[in-house]
């Protein structure tokens, strides 16, 4: 695995490779941006969930919820900071949980991790079975906004705050769901995935999977 400052572009020679050996483009957004606007819907979707989740375990998120009449202050000091890092800490772990799916992540030379901004990245050009791009894609979502819950309550720390991480985490998991629904509406079971920059590419039957 690489450090690189951003994911790296669409190498053009390898698109055009991977269709001339029979590889099929995904039809998908061109870009960030419009994967992201595309997204919301499922922005939407991902809360609802985890709301419905912590509206279930934390009673005092319920009186929160169930209070028609109540305000809401932000003060920025020492403890806003904190609380801001922590976010960021939390964006990277979500990051860090994709790389954990990925096939041989540590010994790959084709897949790169970074930071962009408040942000992290993981991104690889190996090819992946669908399956496990498909855990690859999920399992931030499902630990952080879906299991993890479970266990802060079971710890005693489930608050206010913690159920914000969960809450920022499943509403930034849009896109990885996004694509989740991509890959199952378009790509047979069985085949294999590669990612090229923004751009990505299927087959069926290649002889090496992971």
């Amino acid at each position: 695995m690489k450090y690189v400052k951003k994911i790296p572009p669409t190498d053009k020679t390898l698109s055009d490779e991977l269709l001339a050996s029979g590889w099929k483009k995904l039809k998908e957004p061109s870009n960030l941006g419009i994967t992201t606007l595309l997204s919301i819907p499922f922005m939407l979707m991902n809360a609802v969930i985890v709301i419905t989740i912590m509206y279930n375990l934390y009673e005092p998120f319920q009186a929160l919820m169930d209070n028609q009449n109540f305000s809401f202050e932000f003060m920025i000091d020492l403890r806003t900071l904190l609380y801001f890092i922590g976010i960021i800490i939390f964006m990277i772990l979500h990051e860090f949980l994709h790389a954990c799916f990925i096939p041989g992540v540590l010994t790959s030379d084709k897949t790169y991790w970074g930071l962009n901004g408040i942000y992290g990245f993981v991104y690889t050009n190996e090819p992946i079975v669908k399956g496990r791009f498909l855990l690859i894609s999920i399992m931030p979502f499902f630990i952080l906004s879906i299991i993890l819950p479970f266990i802060l309550k079971m710890l005693g720390i489930l608050n206010g705050y913690t159920i914000l991480l969960c809450l920022i985490n499943a509403m930034g998991s849009c896109v990885d769901i996004f694509n989740i629904c991509l890959v199952i509406k378009q790509i047979p079971n069985g085949a294999n995935i590669i990612n090229n920059g923004f751009e990505t590419y299927h087959k069926i039957n290649l002889h090496r999977s992971l």
